[in-house]
């Protein structure tokens, strides 16, 4: 539903985003995401038409943005990180000025709206400025305005900034009922809010991409990502360096007269095995943990670690 081939920005000197290339599947809701300043609202904008890319091509409901600009852009509801609401215009008049600019006919423009404002959840406010609004509701009605001429790609620049934990919460719950029947792009730097939305993501860094595909693929590449978290009463050396499966480990805390320990696993490690004979060897020494416990990887760590290792690489 989504296909970038090669993109590149620069501005000046300085290349904001260097050959990317990924693809979105219908129905798919996708994370883009990576720090700050890594290219993503470049890409972002570069998706939705509304910059074009120096080199390379953007395709969209298998229309070209270039060569079926119009076309491809009333395939795709776009929702920037500031809601674009117009403060003195009521929540009603402006959805419905967004459903005139998409051309909606005027005989189903009554329909479109009270369905673009009844899937937001923001009926109740349709007669109030959009200016009296709260940040939360805001995001709703910026939202409705960007789906209400029922497009086939949703593409949300970070969309949950500024809202409050179960105005996150509530919009998850929006966009899985709207994924029924829309593609949706949701650009973010917060790898947990894309690992708690998204069935599948692109990673990019420093404007390349460095990971693309579902979240059972990317959890994949994170073999070592696998931790075992232990407290013990002294911090352990020679008995955890005897350990064949672990890579590396760091104190991390402590308190009450207990210290938290983090070992990282190599590769191919099965934890449950590991976390066992981490064990052993503690107690061995003299040095058994009060606690153990195994966790899994994260979106964040596995990420992390890519860019680390690319940064290495590199160096």
């Amino acid at each position: 539903m989504i296909e970038t081939e090669g993109i590149v920005k620069r501005f000046g000197r300085v290349v904001a985003v260097d050959r990317v290339s990924f693809a979105v599947p219908a129905g798919a809701i996708c994370g883009f995401l990576g720090p700050n300043g890594a290219g993503k609202s470049t890409t972002i904008r570069m998706v939705v038409g509304a910059m074009a890319p120096d080199a390379g091509t953007v395709t969209v409901a298998g229309m070209r943005m270039d060569a079926d600009a119009s076309e491809a852009r009333r395939a795709v509801g776009y929702l920037p990180e500031e809601s674009p609401v117009q403060p003195d215009l009521t929540v009603d008049e402006f959805v419905r000025f967004r459903a005139e600019l998409y051309g909606i006919p005027r005989r189903g423009r009554d329909v479109a709206v009270d369905r673009a404002l009844g899937a937001c959840s923001v009926l109740d406010v349709r007669r109030r400025l959009c200016g009296q609004l709260s940040k939360g509701y805001r995001q709703r009605v910026g939202l409705a305005a960007a789906i209400v001429h029922g497009p086939r790609v949703l593409v949300l620049d970070e969309p949950t900034s500024g809202l409050d934990p179960e105005q996150v919460l509530e919009f998850r719950a929006l966009l899985r009922s709207l994924s029924a029947s829309t593609t949706i792009l949701l650009s973010s730097h917060v790898l947990a809010e894309v690992e708690a939305s998204c069935d599948r993501a692109v990673l990019i860094d420093r404007g390349r991409v460095v990971a693309s595909g579902s979240m059972t693929e990317l959890r994949g590449l994170g073999t070592r990502a696998h931790r075992v978290v232990l407290e013990v009463q002294r911090e352990p050396g020679a008995e955890l360096g005897s350990v064949a499966c672990v890579a590396a480990h760091a104190a991390s805390a402590a308190a009450g007269g207990w210290r938290e320990h983090v070992v990282e696993l190599r590769d191919g490690a099965d934890p449950s095995a590991a976390a066992i004979e981490i064990g052993r060897a503690l107690h061995a020494a003299g040095n058994p943990p009060r606690s153990l416990r195994i966790e899994s990887p994260t979106l964040e760590g596995i990420f992390l670690r890519i860019v680390r290792d690319r940064r290495e690489e590199r160096s």
